[in-house]
């Protein structure tokens, strides 16, 4: 980290920022911001909490009006007919003169002990068998039954049923029962009564009634509300109601998915378990936040214009060393070289910029030569595709017809046989060039993992024994098995290694010597090297050992060390070669430490 100092420009701008009081003016901006949006979302939340639990109890005292209607219907002296278990008229037009008279059912049907319908307001129901329903069920085993809204059919629209036990006043026995369609409709047309009286006040809200399995059985809606953004409240509804297990039965919630404030209230009556949800756009519920931003922001903004003025003075001081910085940079946009270094005229950050600047340039150059190296390859690899393509399938028959051929020529005609057996040889060879091709052409993405690199060299140099004591050539071997392991995927490394091990066997001569050894940490990176005492690499072939096709040995291919370079640069790490004339070479592999 740079040490702080007065003459720095970073000091210079804080300074200035912190004399015009920015950075407290902002601060305080945002802390003022945050605590009012906190406590008006507090507030509005509350009011939105009280409005839905006043609002399940307005629903919750309905139906417990409607309740006490049917338990009283059920006391009456005339639904003591339904005993003599026939149909009776007196009871149904009891029924029907209470439907008359404004009582908010869709029907009114009373049933004897076998759950038959002996008295409706609807005559098509009379004489129909309905004790198999769960409202007959409970009520004739001497309990009042209430239910959720029950769907829509083509004879009644959505509705709750209300049921109450028939009981014979002597004896207490339930002779039958008395089942109210309570019109749901009522219920949504109080919530949006209740919507609406909330407008003058400034709360535009929406309403939703959920039961405890957070499906919707009744909303009213604003009128610009449209499909998706109802949706989405549907859905935060949902969410909220399942968090009642584990949450206050009553509160609100933010719901930024939806971009409402929700306050919630859920009932404790097992027989409802219903939930209502009063919900304000965020737009609306924090208007008097974004009024306090508008008054900030031009408070702010007065504040940056003075501060502007100041700095616009400042920086014409400033910024003339950077003239000279900017003149080189054009020059090396144009495709150029600065005519000379920028000069450093200080140790502030426009000094460090200029010497960080000339290192750019001086880099620049071995950037332009890796892209180079980059197109050979994109260029190899088209090329390579089709060399295969037209090649491999010629080849092959070249081989098997060459095999038949052998299999044909005289145990006398030893010259005959020789050829063959050359032909199948560059055959053989012929194809390990094209399958390198192919290797260029398709590179394979690394599968990185932590990878010891002393087991991986000492494979490959298994793999390579046998042919280095063919040659007579020594192989020592200063692997670290405690080193750091490297960021790598083992399999292409393992082809790396072995490449560079191959490469130096196929240099060396008989009696020679090749050294592998791991490298230790250093700067991040950990990596390994390839020695050999072999004839070493002329100068001017150095720049070119990894150049796809060039090749210092007879009859090889120039693939091995593209593909080596090409591997390394894909783990994010570098391949370097150290050789003279006569001294051998040193391959070194350098890559990201695990």
């Amino acid at each position: 980290m740079p040490r702080f100092s007065l003459r720095s420009l970073r000091a210079k701008l804080q300074i200035f920022s912190l004399a015009l009081v920015i950075v407290p003016g902002v601060l305080f901006a945002l802390i003022a911001l945050a605590r009012a949006r906190e406590a008006l979302e507090r507030a509005v939340g509350q009011q939105l909490g009280e409005v839905a639990h006043e609002t399940l109890d307005e629903l919750a005292a309905a139906l417990a009006g409607e309740r006490n209607d049917v338990r009283a219907w059920a006391r009456q002296d005339v639904m003591r007919d339904v005993v003599i278990g026939d149909l009776d008229k007196r009871a149904s037009r009891f029924l029907r003169s209470l439907v008359d008279g404004g009582a908010p059912f869709l029907e009114l049907l009373c049933i004897d002990r076998d759950g038959r319908v002996v008295a409706a307001t609807d005559p098509r129901s009379l004489g129909q068998m309905l004790g198999e329903r769960d409202w007959a069920h409970t009520a004739l085993r001497g309990e009042e039954f209430l239910s959720g809204p029950i769907p829509a059919s083509d004879r009644v629209p959505a509705a709750v049923e209300i049921a109450a036990p028939i009981r014979l006043p002597e004896t207490g026995a339930v002779i039958g029962a008395v089942l109210g369609l309570y019109d749901w409709q009522d219920v949504i047309a109080l919530a949006t009564r209740i919507r609406r009286t909330l407008a003058p006040h400034g709360l535009r809200v929406d309403v939703l009634l959920l039961d405890r399995s957070g499906t919707v059985i009744g909303e009213s809606w604003r009128e610009d509300v449209d499909g998706q953004a109802a949706e989405e409240l549907r859905a935060a509804g949902a969410r909220i109601v399942q968090r009642f297990a584990t949450s206050p039965r009553r509160g609100y919630v933010s719901e930024a998915q939806a971009g409402a404030l929700v306050g919630f209230a859920g009932t404790d009556d097992p027989k409802l378990g219903w939930a209502t949800l009063v919900m304000e756009p965020l737009a609306a519920a924090f208007a008097p936040v974004r009024d306090m931003e508008r008054r900030l922001a031009v408070a702010l903004a007065g504040v940056l214009l003075a501060a502007l003025a100041v700095a616009t003075f400042l920086a014409r001081r400033m910024s003339r060393p950077l003239r000279a910085l900017t003149l080189a940079t054009q020059e090396v946009a144009h495709g150029g070289e600065p005519r000379r270094p920028v000069e450093v005229r200080s140790r502030d950050e426009i000094g460090q910029l200029a010497a960080a600047f000339n290192t750019m340039t001086a880099e620049l150059k071995c950037a332009q030569d890796d892209l180079l190296t980059a197109s050979k390859f994109a260029f190899v690899g088209e090329v390579a595709a089709g060399v295969a393509h037209e090649v491999r399938t010629p080849l092959g028959i070249l081989r098997s017809s060459a095999q038949i051929l052998a299999r044909s020529v005289p145990a006398a005609d030893p010259e005959g046989a020789e050829l063959v057996q050359m032909i199948i040889e560059e055959v053989d060879r012929l194809d390990r060039v094209v399958g390198g091709l192919l290797e260029l052409a398709r590179p394979r993405e690394p599968l990185v993992e932590p990878t010891p690199l002393a087991p991986l060299l000492a494979r490959a140099l298994d793999f390579a024994d046998g042919q280095a004591r063919e040659k007579n050539i020594s192989i020592e071997r200063v692997l670290a098995a405690d080193s750091c392991p490297a960021r790598c995927d083992p399999e292409q490394i393992y082809q790396v290694a072995l490449n560079l091990i191959v490469n130096a066997l196929q240099m060396v001569p008989g009696g020679g010597r090749i050294t592998v050894r791991t490298l230790p940490r250093h700067d991040g990176h950990v990596g390994f090297e390839v020695i050999d005492d072999g004839p070493g690499i002329p100068p001017d072939a150095r720049e070119q050992v990894f150049t796809p096709s060039f090749t210092l040995r007879e009859g090889g291919t120039g693939l091995g060390l593209a593909l080596v370079q090409r591997v390394v640069r894909a783990h994010h790490g570098t391949v370097s070669v150290d050789s003279t004339v006569g001294g051998g070479a040193t391959f070194r592999v350098v890559l990201p430490a695990a």
